[in-house]
């Protein structure tokens, strides 16, 4: 169990933890050239972009604006992403416009297979001082697959680009710039937060025919762009005596992205001629926006001060993932399936759809006469406590019950079906060895089959830990602040550790 940091100053709280403000999902909002982006505050689908342009053997970082508009019809989706950038201080601006469709397919298993490809060539003119690169072909596919789980999405894909550039007018033969792209997208969608990871390879070619010394020349550049929502809770201590609350939490919420390249590329003559010596250029580049501030609900908690599990307890009722206003909070209070469940409902939220897109829905004959609702389990009924929650859980494959076609809402909860059903929310229960994991903990002999790999995948996530024996306690009653716990580490993994591993790990590689 995580020892919760006392709060002892004014300021002393910086946990890297989760907002309820939601986080937009953000796969695909980089664009696939190599550049990085952060919402524009004000307009919806604008974004605030970064690029690197290689195309004259020489980086140079482009800024300005990237347009995403797109419109989903019948799991057909088409993409227009509209670039805007320049450098002032060399002179060189580019307008570019990219229309994809991407097509959707959802396999047996839930899985989602997209394809995609240029709807038509893109536009694109590039100034570079007195010299104008045209896009004269193009080419584009990608492919991705998402798995939705209860509490986040998971993509990976792949995708290939090459386009060729030409400079001059009035040439039958003009001189030629052919860029090739090659990349691999990581990126996941949850209420806490989204990130996206793109490594891409890009090699450019260059041929001059129309000069009086015609030359060849090539290089590459390896970039990793990421994008992230990063997000801090704060205790913040009032200093006025004769206030009627203590202190309180403050979240603060911002996005950021960077790029980091490497590349290599001739070095030049003073003639503009390539030359045999390869010079290495490296840099690193971000973007973020402007923190956004929120504050919490104060609970009404004086009857926990000092108590251990006091600040998980306090922020879950300040994000309202626990019910009410705390004065009723009772330690020491077991908690029933039914109680559980609505707290990890409540704390995974649902996940959020990405916001460039317009959804078209074709239209549908509707019927005055609804159908009786029909409980998926037995012993629990519509309109009961937390029907909609327990619901919820069974569509999303969080729990199936305790058997018989049951869930037991009344039950007691155990710390291996709590597990099992954190486990499940984050679908990454395959991160046990196969077929059965035996867990650190010494007591791995009565921990129940069913829970055995979660146990292990939530020690590995650092959910859970062993007590000062080294025993997990599967059959354990979890008690109000024991759920609170659990509660507290599953959202923090889900805002920090996943970045950290989608990102950080990622970045430094």
């Amino acid at each position: 169990m995580k020892i919760c940091i006392r709060i002892t100053a004014s300021i002393l709280l910086a946990v890297i933890l989760l907002s309820p403000v939601t986080a937009s999902a953000v796969e695909g909002s980089m664009g696939y050239e190599g550049g990085i982006s952060v919402e524009d505050t004000i307009e919806k689908g604008k974004y605030l972009y970064s690029e690197m342009l290689f195309i004259t053997g020489e980086p140079v970082l482009l800024t300005g604006e990237l347009t995403i508009k797109k419109s989903d019809k019948n799991d057909i989706v088409t993409s227009t992403y509209t670039y805007k950038l320049e450098n002032t201080d060399n002179n060189i601006t580019m307008n570019r416009v990219v229309i994809y469709t991407t097509t959707r397919e959802t396999k047996i298993n839930g899985q989602i297979i997209e394809t995609t490809k240029l709807s038509r060539v893109p536009t694109e003119v590039i100034s570079i001082g007195g010299t104008t690169y045209r896009l004269n072909s193009a080419s584009y596919t990608q492919s991705m697959i998402t798995d939705p789980k209860a509490a986040i999405n998971y993509h990976t894909g792949e995708f290939s680009e090459k386009k060729v550039y030409t400079t001059g007018t009035g040439s039958a033969d003009p001189d030629t710039v052919t860029v090739t792209i090659s990349g691999r997208t990581y990126a996941y969608d949850q209420y806490w937060s989204s990130t996206e990871t793109q490594k891409l390879i890009i090699t450019v070619e260059s041929e001059k025919k129309s000069q009086d010394a015609p030359s060849k020349w090539g290089g590459s550049a390896e970039i990793t762009v990421s994008s992230a929502t990063q997000r801090q809770i704060d205790y913040i201590e009032n200093e006025p005596y004769h206030i009627s609350f203590n202190g309180g939490y403050v979240q603060k919420v911002w996005k950021e992205s960077t790029l980091d390249y490497n590349a290599r590329f001739p070095e030049f003559d003073k003639n503009g001629l390539p030359t045999d010596y390869l010079k290495t250029y490296n840099d690193t580049h971000s973007l973020s926006t402007p923190i956004e501030l929120s504050r919490l609900m104060v609970p009404d908690i004086k009857h926990l001060n000092g108590y251990w599990a006091e600040e998980p307890i306090s922020i879950l009722l300040g994000l309202e993932i626990i019910p009410g206003t705390g004065e009723n909070y009772k330690t020491g209070r077991f908690i029933t399936r039914r109680e559980f469940v609505a707290l990890l409902v409540n704390a995974i939220k649902e996940i959020p759809s990405d916001p460039d897109v317009r959804t078209t829905i074709s239209a549908r004959k509707t019927t005055s006469k609804k159908a009786p609702e029909i409980s998926p389990f037995r012993d629990i009924s519509p309109g009961d406590l937390y029907y909609e929650e327990i619901k919820t859980a069974y569509q999303k494959g969080i729990t199936s019950g305790n058997g018989n076609g049951n869930f037991g809402p009344n039950l007691y909860i155990t710390r291996a079906e709590a597990i099992k059903m954190i486990v499940s929310a984050l679908g990454l229960e395959n991160l046990a060895p196969f077929p059965a994991a035996s867990t650190p903990f010494t007591d791995n002999d009565i921990i129940p089959a069913y829970a055995r790999n979660a146990v292990t995948v939530a020690n590995t996530l650092g959910i859970v830990e062993p007590d000062q024996l080294g025993a997990f306690n599967p059959n354990k009653r979890l008690t109000n602040e024991d759920a609170a716990i659990l509660i507290y580490d599953l959202i923090t993994y889900m805002g920090d550790e996943l970045i950290k591993d989608y990102r950080d790990r990622i970045m430094e590689y």
